[in-house]
Order: structure tokens, then C-alpha cells, then sequence
């Protein structure tokens, strides 16, 4: 196998700490060769060389650095995004990859003119049981689809976290609705979407707390949850013509380093699928690595994340904002 894909994160916060972090460690073909971080001590902690950049521009000028993962506040998304790009780099990005469509498209355009590669991080579509269900979906065992109901929900957001403050991108739409409000565009093969209304409890910060978004995607209506202040509550219901598949376990859209399941019930039979414990993040990223490195590999494609990002667009238009 050639030499590992060299990365450098842009940010060492939650998310670089407990996902990529650990997957890279675990990689065999990628490593972590720099970290940027205005923390220098912080970022010492991802480091396994002790190369810190606490300049993010002195990060993407490195010419040892390959790839870039960003990890900032979610209004740093695209600027950082871009300006990678632009110096060689290619990215990986988290969710989600901007605060409009226009950013997002804006970007992808940047990768087109450089060449480079540029993904949004939606880590849970590489997790076999994610894959499993979409092809159970597409089999038509289930017959065609009516209804698609789905949740992401976590408790207790103090009001310091970046996650609350609508300046930086926060809000449960942002963080959470590209797991439960995407997908049901990717279970519907991103068909039209239509009838976009909206519920919203907005957060004392200004960004929004919980909202439940209610649309049509092609066959099916589909009800997606997100909030920041509702105790843990994760599912991921699809409902057919001739029966329905589950995934079952608190952790539709987190499974992450531990076994998982699915339901399928058809005709009234049911069965249950298991799945081995897996790192869906080392996937991933290991599919970004194979596809720069000239291997094959799945990769997100920009028409999706543009998608996600139409739809956010059309949630908080419909929600209104205080």
C-alpha cells in the first residue's frame, strides 16, 4: 500500500477529539501529520508528532499537509473550506458544510476549480447498517414508501456552547438535522420535496431549540425531530406500502464503535439484522484517503450536501427567525 494520506485538522474541539482523532489512529491509510489550533496546548493533545500550527494559513501552506479536516464553529465552515482548497488541500468538512445553499455552492465550486476533493463529513453513511437499510429500502421488500419518521435529540445545552449561539451557526437544525432532516432525501433517492412546514421552540440565545420539520419527498411524508434541550432521542423509521424497517437501539444516527441492529417487518413477519461494532468515521475516512491516493472509494457527492443545504433553506424560511 503507497504511504498514508497526510492530514492536518483545522480545529481540535469535541468532534476532532472523539471521532477523527481515534480513526486515524486506528487507520491504515491515513495519519495525522498537523494540527491547527489557537490552543497550542490543545492541540498538542491531537497531535502524535507535536506539530501544532496555531496559524491556520501557516497549516494549509505546509506542503507535506495532503487533506484537510475542518472541525471549526459551523459560520467558519466555508471560509476555511475554500481558503484549503484554494492553497492544494483537499477536505473534509463537517456538517454542516455551510449556513446556506449559496455557501455550499460556493465551495464546490472552489473544488471544481482546484481540483481538489471536497466532502461533507456525514459519517454515519458509511456504517454498514446505514448501507443495509437503504438497500432493504431499494429492494422494494418493503414496497414503496409513505412514510419516513425520524429523530436527533440530545438534553441540557448550556448557553455558553458554540451550539447555541446563532452568530457561529448553532442550532438543532444545523447540528443535528443532517442526520434525522437529511435523510429522508437520501432514502428517497433526493426526490422532490414539497409542503415545508415547521414547529420551533427557540433557544433564550436566539438560535433554534427544537424544531420538528414536517415534508413531502417524492412518495413519502416525513417528519424529522432536532433538538438540543429533549432527552436523548435517536430513531429512524422507514414505512412501506407492504411493511417497514427500523433501526433499533437509542442510536440511529450515533452508532459508533459498538454493535447495532435493524427491523424489518413485512407481511407481519419480522426479523432482526445485527451488525459488528465498527468505526464509521475510520471508514470514511479511509473512502476520502483510497480517492485521493487514485483508488476507488465512495465519496458524498456535492449534488447531496447542496440538496441538504436547499432544504435547510427552506426549514428556517418556513420557521421564521426571531
Amino acid at each position: 500500500m503507497s504511504e498514508k494520506l497526510r492530514w492536518g485538522f483545522i480545529g481540535a474541539g469535541y468532534i476532532a477529539t472523539i471521532a477523527l482523532y481515534p480513526a486515524l489512529l486506528k487507520s491504515q491509510k491515513g495519519e495525522i501529520y498537523a494540527i491547527g489550533c489557537k490552543d497550542k496546548d490543545r492541540g498538542l493533545l491531537l497531535s502524535p508528532n507535536g506539530l501544532v500550527y496555531t496559524d491556520y494559513e501557516e497549516l494549509i501552506a505546509d506542503p507535506k499537509v495532503e487533506a484537510v479536516y475542518i472541525s471549526l464553529p459551523n459560520s467558519l465552515h466555508i471560509e476555511w473550506s475554500i481558503k484549503a482548497m484554494k492553497a492544494g488541500k483537499h477536505v473534509l468538512c463537517e456538517k454542516p458544510l455551510g449556513m446556506n445553499a449559496q455557501e455550499v455552492r460556493s465551495a464546490i465550486s472552489a473544488a471544481k476549480e482546484t481540483g481538489t476533493f471536497f466532502m461533507e463529513a456525514s459519517w454515519n453513511r458509511w456504517h454498514p447498517r446505514t448501507i443495509r437499510m437503504k438497500e432493504i429500502i431499494d429492494s422494494g421488500e418493503i414496497g414503496k414508501v409513505r412514510t419516513i419518521r425520524s429523530a436527533f435529540t440530545y438534553d441540557g445545552l448550556d448557553s455558553s456552547n458554540i451550539r447555541a449561539i446563532p452568530e457561529l451557526g448553532g442550532g438543532g437544525v444545523y447540528d443535528l438535522g443532517p442526520y434525522s432532516i437529511a435523510a429522508p432525501l437520501w432514502i428517497m433517492d433526493f426526490a422532490p420535496v414539497s409542503d415545508v412546514s415547521t414547529d420551533v421552540k427557540w433557544h433564550p440565545q436566539g438560535s433554534d431549540e427544537t424544531v420538528t420539520s414536517y415534508f413531502t419527498v417524492g412518495t413519502a411524508k416525513a417528519e424529522a425531530l432536532t433538538s438540543m434541550n429533549t432527552p436523548s432521542t435517536l430513531y429512524l423509521e422507514v414505512i412501506g406500502e407492504k411493511g417497514s424497517v427500523e433501526l433499533l437501539g437509542n442510536d440511529a444516527f450515533n452508532s459508533h464503535n459498538k454493535a447495532s441492529s435493524l427491523k424489518v417487518i413485512v407481511d407481519g413477519l419480522e426479523r432482526v439484522e445485527n451488525f459488528e461494532s465498527c468505526d464509521p468515521y475510520m471508514l470514511m475516512a479511509d473512502a476520502f484517503a483510497d480517492r485521493v491516493k487514485g483508488r476507488d472509494g465512495w465519496l458524498l457527492p456535492h449534488e447531496q450536501s447542496e440538496a441538504f443545504a436547499e432544504l435547510f433553506d427552506r426549514i428556517f424560511e418556513s420557521m421564521g427567525r426571531p
